[in-house]
């Protein structure tokens, strides 16, 4: 007797093994913080000082030093993610092979969609703002509101193609929660720092539950 295979629903539940232990949220939430704790770093009027005067006193090595932090940052990644695909096969994927991760995972059309979502809020936001130009810590909640919104929709894009429902409360929850900074009173620096609040917060959450769950399914399979 023949049997039909169903491709996209196999291509599907595997690709969806990359995200179900948790782990890349938990990767994700410490980059968002890094890169709010950094942003909020350069914004604040001890940053900028500190930004100054190490332009005035050397502006070449300055630049090669943010460089070298920006390849820093990079390499942390990458390592992280190294360190990840070695647990995953020792302990998590131990008795499945190894999967090797797309190297785009969410469609390249909502990818589009999201800059489009992003250069609209920040354009709207900073025409809204415009009528007090020195009004800079504006102008930056809108930037900031606006990244939160896109890398939301992206969530919850990727959430629904792969059939991962924390996903997409991801996005819908940690979205929503960016937008909200767009009419609060916080400077560039407090944004940043809000932001990063979120979307550490929720993703931890997501990827604590995911990798519980993940090692309670493990546990009783070897009982």
């Amino acid at each position: 007797m023949d049997s039909k295979v169903n491709l996209g629903g196999l291509t599907r539940r595997t690709r969806r093994m990359e995200f179900e232990d948790g782990l890349n949220d938990m990767q994700n939430a410490i980059v968002f913080a890094l890169v709010g704790l950094l942003g909020a770093f350069f914004l604040s009027p001890a940053g900028i000082r500190f930004y100054m005067r190490a332009l005035l006193a050397n502006r070449e090595l300055t630049l090669i030093a943010l460089i070298g932090m920006f390849g820093l940052f990079v390499l942390v990644t990458f390592g992280a993610r190294r360190a990840i695909m070695a647990y995953r096969r020792r302990v998590l994927w131990k008795d499945k092979g190894t999967i090797e991760p797309l190297r785009w995972q969410v469609d390249s059309r909502a990818s589009v969609l999201a800059g489009a979502v992003w250069l609209v809020v920040t354009i709207s936001g900073l025409v809204l703002f415009l009528g007090d130009p020195m009004d800079l810590d504006s102008g930056m909640r809108v930037v900031v509101a606006a990244g939160g919104v896109a890398t939301g929709l992206i969530y919850f894009v990727l959430g629904h193609t792969l059939n991962v429902p924390r996903y997409r409360w991801v996005g819908v929850i940690a979205g929503v929660l960016s937008a909200g900074l767009i009419p609060l009173p916080l400077t560039g620096a407090a944004s940043w720092l809000v932001f990063a609040a979120i979307w550490t917060s929720v993703l931890l959450i997501s990827g604590l539950s995911a990798l519980r769950r993940t090692l309670g399914s493990l546990e009783r399979s070897e009982a």
